[in-house]
């Protein structure tokens, strides 16, 4: 038998949690503020839009801010309306049981106003063996599409003979995968 080494590591142990709880609070006051100033930049998306009147808002928003997606503003501008049309809109930090300085990404926050759907729960156990539960898995699901949109346009034995031999060696791994199973 090795002798087993005698050392003590609780010390830098709580010293590293210390500095691990210090800075997971610290991003928790960053993700906040991130958040406020989500709801302001929304607020003032809305501001400028009715001051543009009708007609011109695509336009001045694709010249002004191009660096800023459509969807990311219509979300800060959802954000600023739900906001709004809570009760008690006037404290900007809590309305209508939704903390912004709690929530630790607009993410949640889009979440919490509504403007995002909740994520689905996962059902505990064993996935169905009926339902495909690999749709997960981006590619796959990006192919399964791309096939659907394909026979859609045309059935399979309508397609050129080279696309149904390339796609037949494409999937020759996954049907060996399948026979295993």
């Amino acid at each position: 038998m090795t002798e087993q080494l005698q050392i003590n590591l609780a010390e830098q142990i709580r010293a590293k949690h210390t500095e691990a709880a210090a800075i997971a609070e610290q991003a928790k006051g960053f993700a906040s503020q991130a958040v406020a100033k989500a709801l302001e930049c929304g607020r003032l998306l809305i501001q400028q839009k009715a001051a543009l009147g009708h007609g011109s808002w695509i336009e001045w928003r694709a010249e002004h801010l191009p660096d800023i997606s459509h969807n990311t503003v219509s979300k800060y501008m959802r954000l600023a309306k739900a906001i709004e049309a809570m009760p008690h809109a006037d404290d900007s930090n809590f309305t209508h049981g939704l903390n912004l300085l709690d929530a630790t990404s607009a993410r949640k926050a889009f979440i919490a106003a509504g403007i995002l759907p909740a994520p689905e729960e996962k059902p505990a156990g064993p996935p169905d063996p009926n339902k495909p539960w690999v749709q997960s898995f981006r590619i796959i699901k990006a192919f399964r599409l791309w096939f659907q949109r394909r026979i859609d346009k045309g059935p399979l034995d309508t397609w050129p003979e080279d696309a149904r031999r390339i796609l037949k060696n494409e999937l020759h791994w996954f049907v060996e995968l399948y026979q295993r199973l």
